[in-house]
């Protein structure tokens, strides 16, 4: 809710795993924007389970399957974001999230779970699903396109590498993404100061920390957003200027 009041946005896309309390807090949250169409919540489905050799043949596979793909669609391109682009356009000319309901008094759209592999594979998780729980059908095929093509977890996985390198007050063995070895981080005795350290590394994170985009700008998350105009220091957080 803070967050919605902050940035003021007119449409919204939340990206999420298939956590319950995440969904519902998403729909309870943006309840009238999702009833208008203007927030649509998508998730990313991850097979955590995978070993680092699978998720690099997959990796691999995804390629030479665009590749392959392009060729016999007589596609020039040997860009991968574009294939990728272009083979999902066409498989969302007939797949479908939802499913349409009819009763004898309506009818009405329902989630199907019916989630698409999306077509780019990563070096550190291989491929992955995307679903969206809220109704799509109002938008073209290049507009799901485009919004599923940027489906991922990549931002929430970088805070959470911060969160690994940066707070050496954690230490306890933690099992890597894969499921298949153990990474020792440290682990805190007090709970509390571990909050406190989370809290001024996520508001560093947002607020300080720079990243350069597509469009090659240098902005912190935060400058993203909308929620401010300027780059933070630490003086600024600890002094709360």
């Amino acid at each position: 809710m803070a967050v919605k009041q902050m940035v003021q946005a007119n449409e919204w896309r939340m990206i999420s795993d298939n956590a319950p309390s995440i969904m519902t807090a998403f729909f309870r949250v943006f309840s009238k924007e999702v009833r208008m169409s203007d927030a649509h919540h998508f998730l990313c489905l991850l097979d955590k389970n995978k070993s680092r050799k699978q998720c690099l043949e997959e990796f691999d596979d995804a390629k030479a399957d665009l590749l392959d793909w392009g060729f016999h669609r007589g596609y020039e391109t040997k860009n991968l974001r574009k294939l990728a682009y272009l083979s999902l356009k066409e498989q969302f000319e007939t797949h479908q999230f939802h499913k349409e309901i009819k009763t004898a008094t309506q009818s009405y759209n329902d989630w199907a779970k019916n989630p698409i592999t999306h077509p780019l594979a990563s070096r550190d998780k291989g491929f992955h699903k995307v679903d969206c729980t809220t109704d799509l059908s109002s938008l073209e095929p290049k507009e799901i396109t485009k919004l599923i093509m940027n489906v991922n977890d990549n931002a929430t996985n970088s805070f959470i590498q911060q969160i690994r390198r940066r707070l050496s007050i954690l230490e306890r063995p933690l099992m890597t993404a894969r499921g298949d070895g153990k990474s020792y981080i440290y682990a805190n005795f007090n709970p509390k100061y571990a909050q406190y350290a989370l809290t001024i590394l996520r508001t560093f994170y947002n607020f300080c920390e720079t990243y350069k985009s597509a469009d090659g700008k240098e902005l912190t998350p935060a400058q993203r957003l909308g929620i401010t105009d300027k780059e933070f220091d630490l003086k600024d957080i600890i002094y709360l200027r």
